[in-house]
C-alpha cells in the first residue's frame, strides 16, 4: 500500500531546491514527516540531514545546483532521464502537465517532469494510475539518479532511496491487475 499523499509531498519538498533562507529547517520538517510514516526509512534521512547539517544557505543552495542542475545524468526531470532531449520528453511533459492540472497539483518553476511535481503527483492520483505511473515510468528514472548520486557520495542519495522504497510500494499489482492474471 501506498503512502500518504503527504510523505508524496514531504518527499517532493526533500527534493526540492532551497531557496531563500529556511531550506534546513523545511527539509529537516519534511523528513520528520516521512520517518513518521516511514520509520525503516528514518535512517537514510538523518543521514541527509547530517550531511547537509552544517552548511549555511548559500552553501547548502550551492551543494543542490552542483548536485543536481550541473551534471545531466544527476537531472531530476524524470523525461530526460528516460528519454533525453526527445519528442518522447515532450509527450510524457504534456501529460504529466495536465494531470497536475486535473488533480490540483501548483506547477512551479521546474518542468512538469521534474520528479518533485511528479512525486507530489503520485500521491494524488488513483492507485492504479499511481502505480502504472511509478513502475512504467518514474522508478527507472529514479534508480538512475539514485545510482548517479551514489557515485558521488551526495546526502542527497539516501533521498533518492527512500523514495525508491515509496515508488516500489506503488509497484505491487491492483487487485484488478491480479485477477486479470488468474
Amino acid at each position: 500500500m501506498r503512502p500518504a499523499p503527504e510523505v508524496h509531498d514531504a518527499l517532493a519538498c526533500l527534493l526540492t531546491y532551497p531557496g531563500e533562507g529556511g531550506g534546513s529547517e523545511r527539509y529537516a520538517a519534511a523528513a520528520d514527516v516521512v520517518s513518521r510514516s516511514l520509520p525503516d526509512c528514518a535512517e537514510e534521512l538523518r543521514a541527509f540531514l547530517a550531511g547537509i547539517g552544517e552548511l549555511g544557505d548559500g552553501e547548502l543552495e550551492e551543494l543542490y545546483t552542483h548536485t543536481f542542475d550541473n551534471v545531466a545524468d544527476r537531472s531530476l526531470e524524470v523525461g530526460w532521464q528516460l528519454f533525453g532531449e526527445n519528442y518522447a520528453r515532450g509527450v510524457l511533459m504534456v501529460r504529466l502537465r495536465g494531470l497536475m492540472r486535473e488533480h490540483g497539483i501548483t506547477e512551479h518553476t521546474e518542468l512538469p517532469d521534474h520528479l518533485t511535481h511528479v512525486l507530489a503527483l503520485l500521491g494524488h492520483l488513483p492507485e492504479d494510475l499511481a502505480g502504472a505511473l511509478a513502475r512504467n515510468q518514474v522508478h527507472q528514472a529514479a534508480e538512475k539518479i539514485h545510482e548517479n548520486l551514489r557515485a558521488i557520495t551526495s546526502p542527497w542519495a539516501g533521498v533518492l532511496a527512500v523514495t525508491l522504497r515509496v515508488l516500489e510500494s506503488h509497484s505491487s499489482p491492483t487487485c484488478a491487475e491480479q485477477e486479470a492474471t488468474r
